[in-house]
């Protein structure tokens, strides 16, 4: 607010004084009505598969108005709450429902860190037969609407479905599956006064390898069938049930993939309409004029992973991380960092082997290239690449980055200095977000990755590990998946 007129001096005011006074008040007026606007729904409309009002497939953009706090979500999380299988009229778990909640789930990191723990999460409730109890993604879990992050401020807690869809959050099972529907953690709570807790150590001390996600996911299954409660969950002080060491494992994931693969975890799992909704409004950048492909949201949303999300032939897609990721990269290369768990697999045609020399300054220079590459061998690596079988035919590039302007221009000049994209050359910074979307925008990433005819990622990342997931339970070729 403006500070108020100056009511205590004895001194009248001058002309000029209050015509400058009465400006800015009017300046003030107007820029209050706009933000009241805004935030009244007048420029989009929000819509998600619980319900709600109907949406145009192309919203009217919301302008970049600095002084406006992110948005909290809260049409998502009251969807979330009046999922119909909460009834909050009971006081006690139905004879019918048992629960698992995961309270160590991991804070305070990133997407990719989050999401594929979220996915492991949920599978070992799928396999346990229990309703998987999900939280928020979270950032900082003090009660605090708001955190800052590089001083800026981001929501502290995004509801999961403002991102996914699917049976993670709550939505069906395919037909025939009668595993119980996930619910809400508040709803958890509400009929869930008393609850069994367990630790991570009660399965980490007993099996043979403590980093394989089958023999923890199986642990936690026959130490389940056990139990008679209903209301069953970890304890949020021994942390993550699949924990940094598990996705840095190059092994972890080889002998539970085949039947997480086939589950619907992920043969069902959806990008949110909110995300959708920003690819059908960006898919220019990554379709052809010509595509006579629906738009997302006219797509039916029983509809398996696959069929929703077909390849895009003709694009590639790259992900260049920068920011933050400059020291973390010489962090990686010090300490002999292999490729996360869901990069590493030994069918894929790229593969990262640690220098470990024993001089650290060598052991960062040999991982540079493949953490944290320059404009000029990014640009070599494309160019290599689109000469291979997967890669014919490639007309148009997308730079998912988290690079600033500068960057992704630098990038967009070189890239098309260097070879022939006769469909352009996008990157992240080029897309037009709504209001909510763009503190979600990852996710508009990932699926324009997931979907892309080929994709070169960055290997030592979540982001691209949780992409490079949802290629291979897709059944994209591993040979039009490759790394820097």
């Amino acid at each position: 607010m403006l500070p108020p007129p100056y009511r205590n001096e004895k001194k009248p005011r001058s002309l000029v004084t209050h015509l400058y006074l009465r400006f800015v008040l009017r300046r003030y007026l107007s820029l209050v009505g706009l933000v009241l606007f805004i935030l009244a729904g007048g420029f989009y409309y929000i819509r998600d598969r619980y319900g709600g009002e109907p949406h145009d497939t192309h919203p009217p953009l919301v302008p970049t108005l600095t002084n406006i706090l992110p948005p909290l979500y809260e049409n998502y999380h009251n969807a979330e709450l009046s999922l119909p299988q909460h009834h909050w009229e009971q006081s006690a778990p139905r004879k019918d429902e048992k629960f698992l909640f995961v309270a160590g789930h991991s804070r305070g990191c990133g997407w990719g860190n989050a999401m594929q723990e979220l996915l492991l999460n949920a599978y070992m409730a799928y396999k346990a037969k229990r309703s998987f109890v999900f939280a928020n993604y979270t950032w900082n879990s003090d009660g605090s609407k708001y955190s800052e992050y590089n001083g800026k401020k981001i929501p502290s807690l995004i509801p999961y479905s403002a991102i996914i869809q699917g049976p993670i959050v709550g939505g069906p099972f395919p037909p025939g599956d009668n595993t119980p529907l996930a619910v809400h953690r508040d709803y958890f709570d509400a009929v869930c006064p008393q609850k069994t807790t367990f630790i991570r150590e009660d399965i980490s001390e007993i099996i043979t390898y403590k980093n394989s996600a089958k023999e923890i996911t199986d642990g936690w299954h026959d130490k389940l069938a056990n139990v008679a409660e209903p209301c069953v969950e970890t304890s949020i002080n021994s942390g993550q049930i699949y924990n940094f060491d598990v996705f840095g494992d190059p092994k972890a994931m080889l002998d539970i993939w085949p039947e997480l693969s086939a589950s619907p975890i992920l043969t069902h799992f959806a990008w949110s309409p909110l995300i959708e909704r920003a690819f059908d409004s960006n898919r220019a950048l990554f379709l052809s004029a010509t595509s006579a492909e629906p738009y997302l949201s006219h797509v039916s949303s029983s509809y398996p992973s696959a069929v929703r999300y077909p390849p895009i032939n003709g694009l590639l897609a790259i992900h260049v991380r920068r920011g933050d990721f400059a020291d973390h990269c010489e962090f990686l290369g010090a300490i002999g960092a292999t490729y996360a768990a869901f990069n590493a697999f030994p069918t894929m045609p790229d593969q990262f082997v640690p220098a470990r020399s024993g001089d650290e300054e060598t052991d960062k220079a040999h991982a540079r290239p493949h953490c944290y590459p320059t404009v000029a061998q990014i640009v070599h690596r494309v160019e290599e690449l689109r000469r291979t079988g997967a890669g014919a035919g490639l007309r148009r590039v997308h730079v998912m980055t988290n690079g600033n302007r500068e960057f992704a221009e630098e990038l967009r000049a070189a890239l098309l200095e260097a070879g022939q994209w006769p469909d352009g050359v996008s990157t992240s910074r080029d897309m037009v977000l709504e209001w909510e979307q763009k503190y979600v925008a990852q996710g508009v990433d990932m699926l324009v990755g997931q979907r892309a005819q080929m994709l070169i990622g960055n290997g030592f990342s979540t982001l691209t590990s949780n992409i490079v997931t949802m290629r291979m339970a897709n059944g994209l070729p591993l040979e039009s998946t490759r790394f820097w």
